[in-house]
């Protein structure tokens, strides 16, 4: 039986090196990446031209879904570079997947489309209040950034394409994805921490949920977590295993650790 054609965005970064593997036992996997490694699977193009998106995409047809992942990712970027990639590259994705008659895209958002929830850096409180409610995807949104407004505006224009052409976007807010997996070195990642396993398991569940169009957060089980996994279990399907406190108790981890 053929698998369905998947192209993910960004192939090359940690998000894409996590899923492509686990992925590939399901999906025929190909890749596009500004960066190397390349291949016959995975091609090299800037997304803020359309046209080599176009051509990376007509020439894999027919492609059933896209993950985007490609983007400038740091909270810092500067203005510049998130509107020529975040946000004129998401618009080319979107355009050139259209064109070429893809059925799903799933679009890696992000939590600081409400990361001013928290404040602002370096004074985040860390949602410290009293009892405090977990944020939705039906609060207002509350960038904390240009990067947050760029995942904002890619929210708006999933939510665009699927009222205008039908196209089937699902939009998650990726907490803190750790090279090492391991969320113990920051306080702020015993709470927002989204582990390979729970990564990959939300993924599977965008690819295949019976729903068009949805904002959901990402993240695991984490005890104290300030986002509400209600629609994403509910909608999704998505059931997280892994909860950063339980990591906590079970190792002591002092070294330095990359997260998003």
């Amino acid at each position: 039986m053929t698998r369905p054609r998947l192209l993910i965005t960004g192939i090359n970064g940690l998000i894409g090196e996590v899923l492509r593997d686990p992925l590939a036992k399901s999906f025929e996997i190909c890749g596009l990446d500004s960066r190397p490694p390349f291949s016959e699977r995975v091609f090299q193009a800037d997304i803020a031209d359309l046209g080599e998106v176009s051509q990376v995409l007509d020439r894999l047809a027919p492609v059933r879904s896209v993950i985007h992942l490609a983007a400038h990712s740091a909270v810092d970027t500067a203005w510049e570079s998130v509107l020529r990639v975040n946000i004129q590259g998401t618009r080319n994705v979107y355009e050139a997947a259209r064109r070429c008659g893809v059925q799903r895209m799933v679009f890696a958002s992000s939590n600081h489309v409400t990361g001013a929830y928290e404040g602002f850096a370096p004074n985040l409180h860390l949602h410290r209040e009293a009892e405090p409610v977990p944020i939705s995807a039906s609060h207002p949104i509350r960038p904390d950034s240009d990067y947050g407004v760029s995942k904002a505006f890619g929210e708006i224009l999933a939510r665009y394409y699927c009222a205008r052409w039908g196209m089937e976007s699902i939009c998650i807010r990726i907490g803190s994805v750790c090279r090492d997996d391991d969320p113990t070195t920051d306080p702020r990642f015993l709470r927002t921490w989204l582990s390979h396993r729970d990564l990959v398991h939300l993924m599977e569940c965008c690819l295949s949920a019976n729903v068009t169009y949805g904002v959901y957060y990402g993240v695991s089980n984490n005890k104290g977590a300030f986002w509400d996994l209600s629609n994403a279990r509910a909608e999704l399907g998505y059931e997280p295993r892994d909860d950063a406190s339980r990591r906590m108790a079970a190792q002591a981890g002092d070294s330095p650790s990359a997260c998003s």
